[in-house]
């Protein structure tokens, strides 16, 4: 085993992805994908078994390139996509008597989806092929959930079929009984192509087009089911989250991570990056932000916001301090890591964030992205690392702080506006900042002051001369408001 593969091997991520295999020449001799890349790459360096296909790939590899992906769904469709453009010889060759599979959806008024084993001169539609059955099954299992499409081979059209479990159980629509119409069957068709074509957004236009045309109609019972789709096809997104095509594709091209790995000089490909920033005016109403981004695209599952409380003043040192140290401060905080952290700023807050990570014994590499001239501060390096700003790795650094400063600016600009909403509490005298919390905390909507009692008001802590003056206050300033 050559120098290059073993560094190779110590970057590779635990994540979902698709893997190339080099010859000599650097020709892509076969395209697999992985739920663990670092698993599965690692084990044709070490064959073992009755492996064929390990076994014989392991003489002929020089090289290997790794995209990691969001998630497994993501890897079918970018090893189907790899395989489609580089047609790989072992792709062919090494399939143990038995031909990969591929997604059908046939040529009918009421087309099937199937999963096939060859293509054939037909109309139909074919997706794949596809090197994990399993997980193609299973994805169509899923799938059809949502958009109940037949999957039988039946003639439906002939009388003697009838309803069948798959239908009982809400995995088909029931064309062979005309349950369904074939317009409506036709939209049910789109949402699967539209999943393995990776165009979410263009068919959500789809269907919220639809679901107004048959409000128009005021056919308000096909609208609902329109409405619910369109909920579901949310809802497979998240489970699935895939990008368009053409952006995996070219996500898969441009190898962002890996490249990233190298310019930065990590140990490991950083599949999940973090990125912290501060919002404030003046030191008042300050927040944190934090943003994680998965092999290229955010996972908002994973945003935090972060109200400033033990900093005052103008300290953006101290708050990103603050906020670093409550992410990672306990065990549980500390369960989840990501590979890569990046800070908004210059030299002081790349200084102040390895400073939280030390405290807490974290090998965690940190980097600073200055704003204008951005410029990439490192630990290892005194001088800044300047990239061409048509960089596709540089766009992505860019793409988490802007993201990050986003997410700050918005809870900033929410917490100013409830700020201002209740100022009027200024003018009661009794009514003092900690008064004012607890009342924004708990009744947050002043409409719903106005239909407290005092003695409401009293659980607070506020005593009863002041709690009527806060529910007169109050009904005031929401007849103002009208």
């Amino acid at each position: 085993m050559n120098q290059k593969i073993k560094f190779k091997l110590k970057n590779l991520p635990d994540s979902p992805g698709v893997y190339l295999m080099k010859n000599k020449k650097g020709e892509v001799i076969y395209v697999g994908k992985a739920s663990s890349l670092s698993k599965r790459v690692r084990s044709y360096f070490t064959p073992s078994g009755n492996n064929t296909k390990v076994l014989v790939l392991s003489e002929k590899i020089f090289d290997f390139e790794v995209i990691p992906v969001f998630s497994e769904a993501e890897a079918l469709i970018l090893e189907n996509q790899l395989i489609k453009k580089y047609q790989p010889k072992y792709n062919t060759n090494l399939k143990d008597d038995k031909s990969y599979p591929l997604l059908k959806i046939t040529k009918e008024e009421f087309p099937s989806i199937q999963i096939v084993r060859e293509e054939k001169r037909d109309d139909a539609i074919y997706f794949g092929p596809f090197t994990n059955k399993k997980l193609l099954k299973e994805t169509l299992r899923f799938l059809r959930k949502f958009y109940p499409v037949r999957s039988c081979k039946k003639n439906i059209y002939s009388k003697k079929v009838k309803l069948c479990i798959q239908y009982h159980i809400g995995r088909c629509s029931g064309p062979c009984e005309n349950k369904i119409n074939k317009e409506e069957y036709q939209k049910l068709v789109e949402g699967v192509i539209a999943f393995f074509e990776g165009k979410y957004k263009e068919f959500e236009k789809k269907l919220k087009k639809w679901m107004l045309e048959e409000i128009k109609k005021l056919n308000f019972e096909e609208a609902n089911k329109i409405k619910k789709r369109l909920f579901l096809l949310n809802e497979m997104a998240k489970k699935f989250p895939v990008r368009e095509e053409e952006e995996l594709y070219r996500y898969g091209e441009e190898n962002i991570l890996f490249n990233l790995s190298r310019i930065l000089k990590l140990d490991k490909v950083p599949n999940h990056i973090e990125g912290y920033d501060i919002s404030n005016i003046s030191g008042k109403l300050a927040v944190g932000s934090k943003v994680s981004f998965i092999a290229g695209i955010p996972y908002k599952d994973n945003y935090r916001r972060y109200k400033i409380k033990t900093v005052e003043g103008i300290d953006d040192y101290g708050m990103l301090r603050e906020i670093l140290t409550r992410r990672f401060d306990s065990e549980q905080e500390r369960k989840q890591i990501p590979d890569l952290i990046l800070v908004d700023g210059g030299k002081g807050q790349l200084k102040t964030a390895i400073s939280v990570l030390k405290k807490y014994n974290l090998k965690i590499p940190v980097i600073s992205l200055a704003k204008k001239e951005e410029k990439i501060f490192v630990e290892w390096q005194e001088e800044p690392i300047i990239l061409p700003s048509s960089c596709p790795e540089l766009k992505l650094l860019q793409r988490i702080r802007n993201e990050a400063h986003r997410f700050a600016i918005s809870y900033h600009r929410n917490i100013r506006t409830k700020s201002l909403k209740f100022s009027f509490l200024d003018e009661i005298e009794g009514v003092g900042e900690k008064t004012k919390k607890k009342i924004i905390k708990n009744f947050p909507d002043l409409k719903m002051l106005t239909n407290l009692n005092i003695e409401q008001i009293k659980k607070l802590g506020v005593n009863e001369k002041i709690a009527k003056k806060i529910i007169e206050k109050t009904k005031e300033e929401v007849d103002n408001e009208r």
